[in-house]
């Protein structure tokens, strides 16, 4: 394939690339390696935004052919998504190909209906701005959420254009909106810290504490492993039924610092 930015004889990039939007027929834009149409309000832009919309919501039944129409009347799914959930019936439906009272009418709402919950990343991602993915969205949706975010290595004039109070309200905007209309929106959360995990060597025997085996034992405490081996760094403690024993895993544990108890101190 010919890269359009090499010339063939006389023939001129210029004179091989569209000069206007076939959608709305705005002037094209050209940074020599992306063309596009720069009216944010283009029929064909929306579809686009509509059909990457339909796939994050992964919405069932609702092809990109099906949703095209709407790019002539709303702006982004969320627009559409109000619409066909407080419009079900109206004839204005009818406008965007879809016909009262036929089955893919009933098949078309339901598979709106059936959104019972999204989550904050999906709703931003859904409004179709321009290169946003998992990454930003994730971070951008920490943000909102009051929680730790990280936006290194992300496009600056992109980070900078999301968190814009005008983009930042609007997300706001339309997650209320959403919460109006009965669809539940998880918010990030702080996965909470595991516990510290400790490793312990067992020796002797629990049944005088009221544990059958070692390992009735153990299971009491979820953050404790059994290291098997006392290992300096390693094996946090020496668990014995008697401080008084001399057994060789006893001289090893004091020889390495390992701090000894009994199964009755935990």
């Amino acid at each position: 394939m010919k890269n359009i930015n090499q010339r063939d004889g006389a023939e001129d990039v210029n004179n091989i690339l569209p000069t206007h939007c076939p959608a709305c027929g705005s002037i094209l834009e050209y940074d020599m390696v992306h063309l596009s149409c720069p009216n944010d309000i283009c029929p064909g832009r929306i579809a686009k935004q509509l059909a990457g919309a339909i796939k994050v919501l992964d919405i069932k039944r609702v092809g990109e052919k099906t949703i095209e129409p709407f790019a002539k009347g709303f702006s982004n799914m969320y627009e559409v998504i109000v619409f066909v959930l407080t419009c079900e019936n109206d004839p204005k439906m009818e406008n965007f190909g879809i016909k009262l009272g036929t089955r893919s009418h009933e098949i078309f709402v339901n598979a709106f209906k059936n959104i019972r919950s999204l989550t904050y990343e999906q709703v931003i991602q859904m409004l179709g701005y321009d290169n946003v993915g998992n990454k930003i969205s994730t971070q951008l949706a920490r943000e909102h959420a009051g929680l730790d975010f990280d936006y290194a290595h992300l496009e600056k004039a992109l980070v900078e254009k999301l968190r814009s109070q005008e983009v930042s309200d609007y997300i706001k905007y339309v997650v209320k909106g959403l919460e109006g209309l009965g669809i539940t929106i998880d918010r990030p959360k702080n996965e909470e810290k595991s516990l510290d995990r400790i490793g312990v060597v067992m020796t002797g025997s629990p049944k005088a504490f009221g544990y059958a085996t070692k390992e009735a034992f153990l299971a009491k405490f979820p953050n404790m492993y059994d290291a098997k081996k006392l290992k300096a760094g390693e094996s946090k403690y020496l668990i014995t039924d008697d401080l008084n024993s001399t057994t060789s895993k006893m001289e090893d544990a004091k020889k390495k610092g390992i701090e000894i108890k009994t199964y009755g101190e935990f």
